[in-house]
């Protein structure tokens, strides 16, 4: 075969390897799809802390929460990058918790079911950090005042019920 003939050969399976190369989806080391991880940049909720201000119930009624006034310690989110993973940690009544987030388009995924300590608390208490943690996982719209610097950041669960947090 002349060398003529062979580039005819391999010069349209280059280029075939070459375009299928182009056209596979993109994963990184860790095995993620990077079109749903945010950038850095667009994480505007790493860096700040929140206290629950206010449930308030599908229905319009509002939900009892502890509060710093009534020397009661508040319900909290704390976010952060942590080994450049972002991270939520918090407390939920009666225990620490932590768990997995990404903020994709404006909204927040928490993205496992949150991890927490196992302290036991009043029945009362104990069932409001339940549902809080179940929350967690769905949150179906998040909304904060001012993106450049935020100071009040509210959560829609699937159940209805609306979270507002105040910046701490």
């Amino acid at each position: 075969m002349s060398f003529t003939a062979s580039l005819r050969w391999l010069a349209p399976c280059v280029l075939s390897f070459g375009l299928a190369a182009c056209a596979a989806p993109y994963r990184a080391a860790d095995g993620q799809d990077p079109r749903f991880q945010p950038a850095s940049a667009s994480d505007v909720l790493v860096q700040t802390n929140w206290d629950l201000a206010r449930w308030t119930l599908p229905g319009g009624g509002l939900r009892t929460i502890p509060h710093p006034s009534s020397n009661s310690r508040p319900l909290t989110a704390s976010f952060a990058h942590v080994q450049g993973t972002p991270s939520m940690s918090g407390f939920a009544g009666c225990n620490q918790y932590n768990a997995p987030y990404t903020v994709a388009n404006g909204q927040l995924i928490v993205r496992a079911n949150p991890v927490a300590t196992m302290m036991a608390c009043a029945p009362q208490t104990m069932k409001l950090e339940q549902d809080f943690l179940a929350g967690l996982t769905r949150i179906t719209a998040m909304s904060l005042d001012n993106t450049n610097n935020p100071q009040r950041m509210t959560w829609v669960l699937s159940s209805g019920d609306t979270l507002d947090f105040g910046r701490r």
